[in-house]
């Protein structure tokens, strides 16, 4: 069986028990409360005598989302610059095809959309890469 343990209402611990109480010390302060198979319980949830509710995730910060889009934005550009190298490799030696000139622009321009994505957004409507 599944069980949480609680203190001051919050789920501190989950466990396996056979439900054995002869088998489990708890520190004062502590109960263990049995979770079902249709129960969620994790550590963190609160606990109100009956219901488990899971703790409400805070909006990341400005600078968060700054830091998440920023590496968003570097490996999208990293994906463009490692497709568009051979494809500019032909163009500077006259070898390209017309599909290789048509694919280095559909690049060129995905690079240029990314670059002009507003950074501070939450949620960024990024671009399609080629494909």
């Amino acid at each position: 069986m599944n069980f949480a343990i609680i203190e001051r209402g919050v789920v501190v611990n989950v466990m396996v028990w056979d439900g054995d109480t002869g088998g489990l010390s708890l520190e004062e302060g502590k109960k263990a409360v049995e979770i079902g198979n249709e129960i969620v319980a994790a550590i963190g949830y609160s606990y109100d005598g009956a219901v488990f509710t899971a703790p409400e995730i805070p909006p990341p910060t400005p600078a968060e989302v700054l830091s998440i889009n920023t590496a968003v934005r570097d490996g999208f550009l990293s994906a463009a610059t490692r497709s568009m190298g051979p494809l500019q490799d032909a163009a500077d030696l006259g070898k390209a095809t017309a599909d290789e000139t048509a694919m280095l622009i559909k690049w060129k321009e995905f690079r240029v959309d990314v670059n002009r994505i507003d950074l501070k957004l939450l949620s960024p409507d990024w671009p399609v890469a080629p494909a």
